[in-house]
């Protein structure tokens, strides 16, 4: 009888040693399971920040080509209708000065929207590739 309870307590032992070593190793993946969740939430939550800053930037740009694009059709139809050559030969200092400020306008313009496009990705982070 006791080599039967010798039996029965050695037999329990080894089951609660495997129980035991199995429950560790998944309490250690687990934890890495967790860790790996909770970086990826962190990385989808900047990757949501970075398309709203992206989103509005792009906004900001179509609404100024838009603008951009109602001051060309004004301009283009000023030029259609007034003949431009002809009041260049009797006033050309006027157009000068006019055709002289509108280009400097335009490369003002283009400047600013160059520094518009290039800051855009001020506040991007880059994400590291993880395996």
């Amino acid at each position: 009888m006791s080599k039967v309870l010798i039996g029965v307590i050695a037999v329990m032992a080894i089951i609660g040693y495997f129980l035991w070593s199995e429950n560790s190793r998944l309490s250690a993946l687990n934890q890495a399971f967790e860790l790996r969740d909770q970086e990826q939430k962190e990385a989808i939550k900047t990757l949501q920040e970075d398309f709203k800053t992206q989103s509005e930037g792009l906004l900001e740009i179509q609404k100024r080509n838009n603008e951009i694009e109602l001051e060309m059709t004004r301009y283009l139809d000023i030029f259609k209708r007034h003949n431009l050559t002809k009041l260049a030969i009797a006033k050309p200092n006027l157009i000068e000065t006019r055709v002289n400020n509108g280009t400097k306008k335009v490369f003002d313009s283009i400047e600013e929207v160059s520094r518009t496009i290039d800051g855009l990705d001020d506040n991007l982070q880059l994400q590291s590739v993880s395996k």
